[in-house]
């Protein structure tokens, strides 16, 4: 009989070995950070868990190990971030701020600008869509003119009516084309990156929407090149539909 490893388990992204990764930085970089509280909890009862479910646990362990003020807890957090060594650890540090910073949207939306381009803070951004989505969406357009392609992608991504493993916003399940404006804004960016959120935001849409999704690409000019590769591929639901 030959041996063979089990295969690796989505879920083991944020194992042991991550959250060892977490307490590290967080000592590292502030006296504060209760690492050995932080390990105690994030590992009890972790095996169970998938992997969306460890990003909120580990949340929860963090704000346990974390000083008590929102405040000072967010510098500890973006101190941490350059040290994650996998981008779901820092989906973790995003995801503490969607569960303990809605009360200060100012501060944690500066935060998730800046947590995104070590983990992607698309999962974060969910909570406040749903308390505020006017004020929200107002900032997220804001994003959309950033030069880090990856505050660029969150503006998009972020507001996706059908993200993947994310929770549906009550608001863009409504009128799935809220977003829209930031759509606009980034229909020619130069980042492929940004360019295939565009795309499959818009994808998203054409599940409900498909006529305002057609109409719109009608009218958006077609001489950029990026701009063709977005309509060409935020329509491949609508071309499978009538196959």
């Amino acid at each position: 009989m030959t041996d063979t490893a089990s295969p690796a388990l989505l879920k083991d992204i944020l194992g042991q070995q991550a959250l060892a990764t977490i307490a590290h930085a967080g000592r590292l970089v502030s006296p504060r950070f209760d690492d050995t509280l932080f390990l105690e909890k994030a590992a009890h009862g972790l095996s169970a868990l998938s992997i969306m479910e460890r990003v909120r646990h580990i949340a929860n362990a963090l704000a346990l190990a974390l000083p008590s003020d929102y405040a000072k807890a967010l510098e500890v957090i973006r101190a941490m971030a350059p040290h994650m060594s996998h981008g779901f650890q820092a989906v973790a540090l995003c995801e503490y701020v969607a569960r303990y910073g809605l009360d200060n949207i100012d501060q944690s939306m500066m935060a998730l600008a800046d947590l995104t381009r070590f983990g992607s803070a698309e999962f974060a951004i969910r909570p406040f869509l749903e308390q505020d989505v006017k004020r929200t969406l107002a900032v997220m357009l804001g994003w959309s003119e950033s030069e880090d392609e990856h505050v660029r992608r969150l503006a998009s991504e972020g507001c996706r009516p059908r993200l993947p493993w994310a929770t549906r916003v009550a608001a863009l399940k409504r009128d799935p084309t809220l977003g829209a404006p930031i759509l606009e804004a980034l229909r020619a960016d130069p980042s492929a990156y940004v360019r295939k959120s565009v795309a499959n935001h818009l994808n998203d849409i054409a599940k409900d929407r498909p006529d305002w999704v057609l109409d719109r690409l009608d009218r958006w000019p077609k001489d950029d090149p990026g701009t063709k590769w977005i309509i060409r591929h935020a329509l491949r639901t609508l071309r499978i539909s009538v196959q």
